[in-house]
């Protein structure tokens, strides 16, 4: 289970949201919508424990490790431009306390095992960053414009993590895409 009670986040005097509330169980996914700016991202960042709420708390049913529990995956996060797929997925299962996965999801993901990201697509990257979200199969899954920079393969594994992720938990999915609009079982709108 999920759930945000009065959740509100400023920066300064200036309010992104307020008294936010909803709750979310195991197989739902919950979009987040509204028009640029409003704070789906913020939203995003705060459920996945990166950033603190104004007021308000937020519930999470999981083991109590943020790290174990919840998978994110957004254009901004950054990779090691030196490391390869390879790298960064055993790297993140180290820090994770998880077995790596990289040859499963390198396969999975269609990525070289020895090219370093600098000189990775932008589609390329979003691929890698849904792979290090999804690999330790967390409970919680965060996803920031998951489509964007992909191509139609791309996009339906986007969709396919989706539904493996309903079998295993809740995703959260902050979007203005029409198409990935219509992969969400309920909606909050902001802003």
């Amino acid at each position: 289970m999920l759930a945000a009670h009065n959740l509100g986040k400023r920066f300064g005097p200036r309010w992104i949201f307020r008294d936010l509330a909803f709750e979310a169980s195991m197989g739902q996914v919950i979009g987040v919508f509204g028009p640029n700016g409003c704070g789906k991202s913020t939203l995003l960042r705060l459920l996945a424990g990166l950033a603190p709420a104004s007021e308000g708390k937020i519930t999470r049913d999981s083991s109590g490790d943020l790290r174990q529990s919840v998978g994110f995956a957004a254009l901004d996060l950054a990779l090691y431009p030196d490391l390869t797929a390879d790298e960064h997925l055993v790297l993140a299962a180290k820090l994770r306390g998880h077995p790596s996965k990289a040859e499963i999801w390198l396969n999975r993901i269609a990525l070289p095992p020895d090219q370093p990201t600098r000189e990775f697509s932008s589609g390329m990257r979003a691929r890698l960053r849904l792979a290090l979200a999804v690999q330790h199969s967390p409970t919680l899954l965060l996803l920031d414009e998951p489509s964007a920079s992909l191509d139609e393969a791309g996009r339906n594994l986007v969709r396919e993590l989706i539904a493996e992720q309903c079998g295993r938990g809740i995703v959260v999915l902050a979007t203005n895409d029409p198409i990935e609009k219509e992969w969400a079982h309920h909606a909050i709108n902001l802003g």
